[in-house]
């Protein structure tokens, strides 16, 4: 009883990381003392233009520390020229690898990414697990050598496969929360988000509240509707998956809520919503069946902006290389996504920023965004 406990309180706390309301690095830090592990990485990559992988989110952590340093190493000098990246991508969805079984013989003694970065920083005997997202995305998940004196034993293994659909399910939250700038908000700082479509179900389902965003979705039944206080879906099949995830999210009082993922078919469009439906920890605010049980997230995969390169050289005045980052962040790509995509180091895409920035006489992000998507509009209007 004592061992589901904690699982619990892990898991509890890695979707309140999702949320950003606690440090990543803390719920790694639990998570590390669970399985027993000197370290884990988790990387989330999409699927971009013409078909080509895109790193949207990843971190290093040694211990409880994140290690910036470690995951700017491996992408800028062993990435390209790791041999286990693509037999990673021949996995099966939530299957366990061996760091070792994915290097020949010969390579654990030729490798580069094996030798000098594996063997180096105490991770070539952990385990990888593969996800697969939505859309075609997907998740590696790496934990590092074992800290127990003789090794990976069965009990630990259990663990990372019981732990590896939460780490799925709290990667895709958190890369949506940050899509929406949305981390570390409040529940009314959600409810405010005009970025993606937030409704709040209180413990036996019924709505609660929903932003003006998925409020517009509710009352035009593009997908998803209000039917007398409940969440369903227009399509028969997808409702009863619908049904299904709101159960394993809202399991009853004393046990800890699945978040869970599914694609809503809608009727004004071909591009279908993405639901995110997340457990979530009662504040006080609410009492009994009427606080907050889950938060479902509405994802709208065609709303996030492209922007042409090209447009923000003629309208702001920048250098084509300043103009094409610019453009990846405006879209929401990470530095280490774009220097990965681009083939330089990450060093090198902060200093294009910073030239952006000050040309602009900006500061933030979400300055550069609302500037681009301005003027994105106006160069729209003018052709």
């Amino acid at each position: 009883m004592a061992g589901a406990d904690r699982f619990g309180r892990v898991v509890e706390h890695l979707y309140d990381a999702a949320l950003g309301d606690v440090p990543w690095a803390s719920a790694v830090g639990a998570m590390n003392d669970l399985i027993r592990t000197t370290g884990q990485s988790i990387s989330y990559v999409a699927v971009g233009p013409g078909g080509r992988p895109e790193l949207e989110w990843s971190r290093f952590f040694v211990a409880a520390e994140c290690r910036d340093d470690l995951r700017q190493l491996y992408y800028r000098d062993y990435y390209w020229r790791d041999e286990a990246i693509p037999r990673l991508a021949g996995l099966n969805d939530g299957e366990l690898a061996w760091k070792s079984d994915l290097y020949t013989d010969r390579e654990m003694k030729t490798s580069a990414a094996y030798n000098e970065f594996r063997v180096a920083n105490n991770n070539q005997n952990g385990l990888f697990t593969a996800m697969l997202g939505l859309n075609g995305s997907g998740i590696v998940w790496s934990c590092g050598n074992s800290t127990e004196r003789d090794g990976w034993v069965h009990d630990q293994v259990r663990v990372i496969r019981l732990l590896a659909p939460h780490i799925r399910q709290a990667t895709r939250v958190r890369r949506a929360m940050a899509d929406a700038r949305a981390l570390g908000a409040s529940r009314a700082g959600l409810l405010e988000n005009g970025r993606m479509g937030l409704i709040q179900l209180d413990r036996r389902g019924r709505i609660m509240e929903a932003n003006d965003r998925a409020r517009r979705i509710l009352v035009e039944r593009d997908g998803i509707r209000d039917a007398g206080g409940l969440l369903t879906a227009g399509h028969a099949g997808e409702n009863k998956e619908l049904q299904r995830l709101l159960a394993r999210a809202l399991p009853g009082y004393g046990a800890q809520g699945v978040g869970g993922s599914m694609r809503i078919t809608r009727r004004k469009t071909r591009t279908p919503l993405v639901l995110e439906i997340h457990p979530a920890r009662s504040t006080g605010a609410g009492v009994g069946a009427r606080s907050v049980g889950a938060l479902v997230l509405v994802v709208d995969p065609a709303s996030r902006p492209r922007v042409d390169p090209a447009l923000l050289v003629k309208l702001l005045g920048l250098a084509p290389a300043e103009s094409r980052i610019a453009a990846m962040v405006v879209a929401g790509q990470t530095v280490p996504g774009i220097a990965l995509s681009l083939g330089c180091a990450e060093s090198t895409v902060k200093t294009h920023l910073k030239r952006v920035y000050h040309k602009l006489g900006i500061r933030k992000q979400t300055e550069l965004v609302q500037r681009v998507m301005s003027l994105a509009t106006l160069g729209e209007s003018t052709r």
